[in-house]
């Protein structure tokens, strides 16, 4: 009777056994499974920020959407696109330091705060550098604009393509602005870039640097006399509402850049990386076609508002460029080399 319950106990065992080691392999398939899943199906966020304006419509907005468009279609749902308009996620040289400390994946940020992190970047800051926008595009498109690029990557930052800003004009309610004599005495709001304060005050008038969601309130209250900006921007902010006078100096150029934190970067396979780049350079390209047309009847519309536009001897606000902005700016563009700097805008300048 013992030898029987034995092994009755022993079958029992035996078969509690075979049925716990059906489990575990069980398990390990499961476990496999959601490996898997995690390493190829796992959904990373692409916060995209900029400072621009948050009207549907507006060039930024139509690029960023292509973008977002882009990146999650082509990933098939393994890269998801958040877009942050209008500086919700700060001004300009806050989503670059985001970018950088990889808090903010993305963005899309005018070149003024660059030269605070890529000197060299400084360059695209210089007034007169560019004689129109086609020249512009070949020089950010060519050479010129990878080396720059390249010298990103030191500061944990990537830039993906350069889209269009367009030209920068003067608006104030003193007086029409055709000669530097007439930048006399007036207080000028200026984004925070060296290049642009030095060239505002080498022009004649007093430069003030500014965020620019405060720009507004401080030409309404007369903090400062009037301000420079792109055509859009102009009136997507109703500048016109208190500003009187548009002065087509074309002074500064205002090129717009997508650029990626490096570490986040790195992070995608090689794969989601080519999307990434495909769709930044695709969605930049929009942006430029988006802008021209959005420009295109720009200049009667600010008239209408009640603006009164004028002309500009360019010829003399050049003269005072390269002979007191550039070579000032020759060894910071140059990383301490001012032979480098200067054959850097030489090239530009030389583009053809």
């Amino acid at each position: 009777m013992l030898k029987k319950g034995f092994i009755v106990l022993f079958v029992f065992v035996i078969m509690s056994s075979l049925v716990l080691i059906g489990c575990g392999s069980k398990g390990g398939d499961n476990t496999g499974k959601q490996s898997a899943s995690n390493g190829s199906g796992v959904t990373k966020i692409i916060k995209f920020a900029h400072n621009g304006p948050s009207i549907p419509e507006h060039p930024m907005n139509v690029a960023a959407n292509k973008f977002k468009e882009l990146v999650e279609k082509n990933s098939n749902g393994q890269l998801k696109v958040e877009i942050y308009p209008a500086g919700q996620l700060g001004d300009a040289r806050t989503i670059v330091e985001g970018v950088q400390m990889g808090t903010i994946e993305m963005g899309d940020v005018e070149n003024g705060p660059m030269g605070r992190f890529v000197p060299a970047a400084m360059l695209w800051d210089l007034p007169y550098l560019f004689r129109d926008l086609d020249h512009a595009h070949k020089v950010l498109d060519g050479p010129v604009g990878q080396k720059i690029a390249d010298m990103y990557l030191e500061k944990g930052i990537r830039l993906l393509a350069y889209n269009d800003g367009g030209f920068r004009y003067f608006t104030n309610n003193k007086r029409p602005i055709k000669t530097p004599d007439d930048m006399k005495g007036l207080k000028i709001r200026v984004m925070e870039s060296e290049v642009m304060i030095d060239s505002i005050n080498a022009f004649g008038a007093t430069a003030v640097p500014m965020a620019f969601g405060e720009v507004y309130t401080a030409l309404q209250q007369g903090t400062v006399d009037g301000q420079e900006n792109p055509l859009d921007l102009i009136d997507s902010q109703k500048f016109y509402e208190v500003q009187d006078y548009l002065s087509l100096s074309e002074h500064f150029y205002y090129p717009r850049q997508y650029i990626i934190s490096e570490n986040f970067y790195k992070s995608l396979s090689p794969e989601l990386q080519k999307v990434v780049a495909d769709a930044a350079k695709e969605a930049c390209k929009v942006q430029r076609e988006e802008l021209a047309k959005y420009n295109a009847n720009m200049l009667d519309k600010l008239k209408e508002a009640g603006m009164q536009v004028n002309e500009v001897e360019k010829e003399l606000f050049m003269q005072i460029a390269k002979e007191k902005v550039y070579p000032k700016f020759y060894s910071k563009i140059g990383n301490g080399d001012e032979a480098a700097g200067k054959a850097l805008i030489d090239e530009a300048l030389n583009t053809k």
